[in-house]
């Protein structure tokens, strides 16, 4: 053929060549926008700039005038069962300087999907996008872009963990382009990249939201003994003062029940004086004929908890009625347990002994129902609250007796010493329980009881010594000497002086001694017993501040931690073993790449399926992440969300069946289930090819058992390489203290039990 022959089709083989050259280039203009896009979602700390900033490069890379982000809703009072959302809002957009805003024009914020539930559910839901000409749009939608200037338009659903979430738009004003099906696959990735980005910080919000949640609630117990000592401090009566500790307990630790008791010398009746039931306070002249008002007799035989005055600091009793100690102390009064036990709906009790000068006379009696469960932390603070209790009860004695002393013998210069000692005292407690109301600084309230002390007892030094079980060994940290408050490191406080050890006085917290104060004289002194009961006073506020200090820092930190720890365990659960997969067949390709590329090829492609599968097992724990806590308690809610999630993407029947009622969990057992029938399902779909698979739970009164059964392929159990879902989900079920069973058979299909005894309820 002649060059003359050729020529009349070389324009067009041009036009064609040009045309794919501007289409590839448009993709690769648009996959560099993706990968800025992305870098900046996942770089940029403020996510409202980062959103905005990566619309913009997307609008850039496009070629487009206006890009839009739509969040579909479900209106609460609409039909659930269609899956195509109420209405979309439009929650974020960017537009080219001199273009029409489109959520400026919706009147609601609201573009709604009556009349388009069948385009919508064709492109969207079912579908890939639409888009074209504005004269291919329909109606309403045609007029709606035409309204905002749109020349043509293309959307793509944002899928965020399989799930049609939203609708990723972009409008061209200024022409009519048309762009191909290759930049489409393009913006379906960089739609599913911002669904995901906005779902990754609407979860970040609220584990903070979380965690601020369990800062208010140390807060809250902070501000119940801040309100405590504050009263302790300023309220003279002593009845009105135990009306509120009473109501305090009730609210703080949700006791049904909680008692004051008195036992006089010799300390063998005990009498109740003063009752909240329910959060009102009920006294003695409420009770009238109660037999626990006209005394309980203490019998000294009772072993295991003693004289009521020597005892130990605080016990449980799991069950009431049937507690021997109990029985003993109210079968001779003729008093039913069972029923009283019932009335009140409690079994549970926890008894504290209001202890001063190494003796209780009085104690705290908190009911609760059985399924309660005290943790060390409520103890201690139950412990440091009945505390101020005693402290205000002997208070209230002291000054009870030196009044009556100083009456009796106001002619007498011993009264009036006596009256100023007790006014020196009361002084000096008060200030002391006013700096631990409102200074925050710990070192400051040391400095502060130490200068008081000192001060009652005219001592020229004091020492605080911190005792350090986890090192084994004890050093001096505060030292007040000639008026002032030194570090024991500062050389300052090495100066010597001509002093003499007078007095330790250890700082306990039930059986452990976390310090000492060691006090030092010029010269030998007798004092009064309140001075040195004072001194012993002070010394325990000293360990009340410094007990109160570390349960607020400890709580705190468990409450931070709490939520790191369970999501870094799913975060290695998932990703660890897979990511140790993916490695090792790439080491393997790498090997045999020069010199057997078939065999490596091999590895490459397992590779390439391990990453698959690892993509999938981390977007099952993402979705789980997703959940509140508290829907973890309900394993059959939670596992029938998930196979309905599944359902969507395949189409191998999964069926749910519940046998027994279904109670709440732990949330941790919950998540361990959920976690096991996630991968299960999981690989019976990607390894079994089965027709359907079935999921039953079986709730017992002991147990409840979980079995996933499919009618797949099997595989020999005994393989020397069960696979890493196989381990996961055993080291899941030994997590939670279950036990696990796995039956398969060749062409007979494969059955996973987990049972759970006795399971935890939250």
């Amino acid at each position: 053929m002649s060059e003359h022959q050729k020529s009349p089709s070389s324009p067009k083989l041009s036009a064609v060549l040009e045309a794919d050259y501007q289409i590839l280039h448009r993709r690769n203009r648009l996959l560099e926008a993706s990968a800025n896009a992305t870098s900046v979602l996942l770089t940029v700390e403020n996510f409202d700039e980062a959103i905005d900033t990566a619309l913009q490069i997307i609008v850039e890379g496009a070629g487009c005038d206006r890009i839009n982000v739509l969040e579909g809703n479900f209106d609460p009072l609409s039909d659930r069962s269609s899956s195509v959302p109420t209405y979309h809002t439009a929650i974020y957009e960017w537009t080219r300087p001199g273009i029409m805003r489109q959520m400026d024009s919706l009147e609601t914020g609201r573009i709604p999907s009556a009349g388009i539930e069948a385009f919508l559910e064709r492109y969207y839901l079912h579908g890939d996008g639409f888009g074209g000409l504005l004269a291919d749009w329909v109606e309403p939608l045609r007029s709606f872009y035409a309204a905002v200037r749109v020349q043509s338009s293309y959307s793509v659903p944002i899928r965020v963990k399989g799930q049609w979430w939203g609708v990723l738009c972009l409008n061209y004003c200024r022409a009519a382009i048309e762009i191909g099906a290759a930049e489409v696959a393009v913006l379906r990735s960089i739609a599913d990249c911002i669904g995901s980005a906005i779902q990754r910080d609407r979860t970040q919000k609220i584990i903070l939201q979380a965690e601020q949640v369990r800062v208010a609630e140390l807060a809250k117990a902070n501000h119940l003994l801040k309100q405590t000592v504050d009263l302790l401090a300023t309220e003279p009566d002593l009845n009105r003062f135990l009306d509120y500790v009473l109501k305090a307990f009730s609210e703080q630790f949700d006791a049904p029940l909680i008692q004051y008791w008195e036992s006089p010398e010799p300390g063998d009746i005990a009498y109740l004086r003063l009752a909240c039931r329910n959060g009102q306070i009920l006294t003695a002249a409420d009770l009238p004929n109660d037999c626990l008002v006209t005394g309980v007799p203490i019998l000294p035989e009772l072993a295991g908890y003693g004289n009521f005055q020597t005892r130990q600091r605080y016990y449980v009793i799991e069950d009431i009625p049937t507690d021997p100690i109990e029985l003993a102390l109210f079968s001779p009064l003729n008093f039913d347990l069972e029923t009283w036990c019932t009335e009140h709906g409690i079994r549970k009790m926890i008894n504290i002994a209001l202890m001063w000068s190494e003796k209780a006379t009085s104690s705290l009696i908190l009911y609760f129902p059985s399924d309660r469960h005290l943790s060390d932390r409520q103890i201690e603070l139950m412990c440091a609250l009945a505390q101020q209790v005693t402290l205000a009860i002997q208070l209230t004695q002291l000054a009870e007796i030196k009044q009556s002393e100083a009456i009796a013998r106001a002619q007498e210069q011993a009264a009036h010493e006596s009256v100023t000692e007790l006014v020196k005292a009361n002084t000096a407690l008060k200030q002391s329980l006013d700096t631990l109301a409102t200074d925050p600084d710990l070192d400051r309230f040391i400095g502060y009881t130490l200068k008081l002390i000192a001060e009652q007892l005219d001592a020229p030094r004091i020492e605080y010594w911190v005792h350090s079980d986890r090192e084994d060994r004890a050093y001096s940290y505060l030292t007040y000497c000639q008026g002032q408050t030194l570090k024991s490191s500062d050389p300052s406080a090495q100066v010597g002086l001509d002093v003499t050890p007078f007095l330790d006085i250890p700082l306990k917290v039930g059986n452990t001694n976390i310090g000492t104060l060691t006090i030092y004289l010029s010269s030998y002194h007798t004092f009064a017993g309140q001075t040195i009961e004072l001194a012993h006073a002070l010394a325990q506020q000293l360990t009340f501040a410094i007990e109160l200090t570390r349960f607020a820092e400890e709580a705190q930190q468990a409450a931070l931690l709490q939520e790191r720890t369970r999501m870094a365990r799913e975060i290695h659960d998932t990703l660890a073993q897979a990511f140790g997969g993916i490695s090792m067949q790439l080491q393997a390709f790498d090997y045999f790449a020069a010199t057997q590329p078939e065999k490596a090829q091999t590895h490459l492609l397992t590779a390439q399926a391990l990453a698959r599968d690892g993509l999938a097992e981390a977007r099952r724990s993402v979705w789980t992440l997703y959940l509140e806590t508290s829907e973890y308690e309900d394993p059959a809610r939670t596992i029938a969300k998930f196979i309905e999630q599944t359902m969507s993407r395949q189409s191998v029947p999964i069926d749910l069946a519940i046998d027994g009622s279904p109670r709440r969990l732990h949330p941790d057992l919950g998540l361990n289930l959920l976690r096991i029938a996630q991968e299960s399902i999981a690989n019976a779909l990607h390894h079994a090819q089965p027709q359907t698979i079935q999921i039953r739970l079986n709730y017992s009164s002991q147990n409840l058992q979980m079995t996933i059964r499919d009618d797949g392929c099997g595989f020999e159990p005994q393989s020397p390489s069960p696979g890493f879902g196989l381990m996961g989900m055993q080291q899941r079920a030994a997590r939670i203290g279950a036990t696990w069973h796995l039956v398969s058979q060749i062409d007979r299909g494969t059955s996973i039990t987990v049972t759970l005894a006795h399971p935890e309820t939250p």
